[in-house]
């Protein structure tokens, strides 16, 4: 996705001064956190304030931020940040909440394709398809809603959680078992066309649903171990 580097101004206008045209690596990372941190709440602010080359960013600025301008400005700082952190499984929630936000009837098509899975119960044809589908829904009998789905992502990215790491845990199970019954329901693609303005290393690699998948039910163990930050 062609992508350009927003300055944390939206986040903190304090902070402003320190982002001007590229950032330092250490630095970016360290803002990525920090905000992502500040969205969900439940970190010391004192473990946010070590780095004194970086403003201090608050939970009530980042989320007062986020609802008088979008979380689009706070999604660019965690887009290059790793599965297993924080930002970077914020990042994945946010594409997932804006491909369903931007391609409605699609996404729509897709879920419609599982729901035919689940209610086949005899034509041979369909056998295959149903052995995938049980494996994808092991753990997510009932396959969530697009509705569903973006409106607890919504609120994940609004900051609306109960300011907690933990409190992520359902719907980061929600989120994976849904992907993992979109890909089951048709294929593991994710965005096909590298124009796509959704485009990007996690939407565009090999079974792009399957592979996000794996990483939001390893960021939910994460979380509910208290490890993802």
């Amino acid at each position: 996705m062609a992508r350009q580097f927003h300055r944390p101004a939206r986040l903190d206008p304090e902070a402003a001064e320190n982002i001007e045209g590229g950032v330092d690596t250490a630095v970016a990372s360290e803002l990525a956190h920090r905000a992502a941190q500040a969205l969900v709440g439940g970190f010391p602010e004192d473990g946010m304030e070590a780095d004194a080359s970086v403003e201090r960013i608050t939970r009530p600025g980042v989320v007062a931020a986020v609802a008088g301008h979008g979380v689009d400005a706070v999604a660019e700082l965690w887009a290059d940040s790793p599965a297993t952190t924080l930002p970077g499984t914020l990042w994945r929630l946010f594409l997932v909440r804006e491909w369903i936000r931007r391609d409605p009837d699609l996404v729509e098509r897709r879920y419609a394709t599982v729901i035919d899975l689940t209610t086949v119960e005899s034509e041979p044809e369909a056998a295959a398809a149903r052995a995938r589908l049980d494996a994808a829904l092991a753990d997510a009998r009932r396959v969530p809603s697009p509705e569903r789905v973006r409106a607890a992502l919504d609120g994940v990215l609004a900051g609306r959680t109960d300011g907690s790491v933990p409190a992520l845990v359902p719907v980061l199970t929600t989120t994976a078992g849904f992907l993992r019954a979109l890909a089951a329901g048709s294929d593991p693609t994710w965005i096909d066309d590298d124009a796509d303005e959704l485009a990007h290393r996690v939407t565009r690699r090999d079974s792009a649903l399957l592979a996000t998948a794996d990483e939001l039910a390893e960021a939910a163990r994460r979380a509910g171990a208290g490890l993802l930050d």
